[in-house]
């Protein structure tokens, strides 16, 4: 009975660490699509960048062509100084939204690759669990084994007496034979 008890004790202890084996590989792949999702996010907001930049260079173009032909001369240098001043303001503002991205990417990459680190830290330990609850499992079953041929080798000495005490008497302390 004892037996049974730490056999069906070891065997919810199977099941729950192969349970927890299973969410753990769920958080690992949830954590890699999150990452995933992040690196997208960056390449997005590039995206945004450069549409931003053609945009405002667009805008100082079309200022410079409207004051030309509002009769203010700009001659070709100045175009290029002021085209050349836009174009470096705009690209530090870009570059520091960009910095400022990346370094969000980066903290969250960190982040997910710590979790990641845990996730397969706590595998591996549930492995050495489920690979440990194995092993005693199978320690147990020879005694398990042991113990059922006992049990069944008491049953047919049970049955056997039975059937001796059936057909024989105890008189005055003997055991004599039944009469015929």
């Amino acid at each position: 009975m004892v037996l049974s008890l730490e056999f069906s004790t070891q065997h919810r202890k199977q099941i729950a660490l192969e349970k927890r084996v299973k969410e753990l590989e769920h958080d690992k792949e949830s954590l890699r699509s999150d990452f995933e999702a992040a690196q997208g996010s960056v390449e997005l907001m590039r995206g945004m960048v450069e549409k931003a930049r053609r945009e405002y260079l667009a805008q100082v173009q079309e200022t410079i062509k409207t004051e030309i032909l509002m009769g203010q001369t700009v001659n070709s240098l100045d175009c290029a100084v002021v085209e050349l001043r836009a174009e470096t303001s705009s690209l530090r503002q870009l570059n520091s939204q960009l910095v400022g991205e990346l370094e969000s990417t980066k903290e969250a990459a960190a982040v997910g690759e710590k979790k990641l680190e845990e996730v397969v830290g706590k595998l591996s330990e549930a492995k050495g669990q489920l690979e440990e609850a194995a092993s005693s499992l199978a320690a147990l079953t020879p005694e398990r084994d042991a113990v059922e041929a006992s049990k069944q080798k008491l049953e047919a000495e049970k049955a056997d007496l039975m059937n001796f005490s059936i057909y024989h008497e105890v008189v005055d302390g003997k055991l004599t034979p039944p009469a015929p």
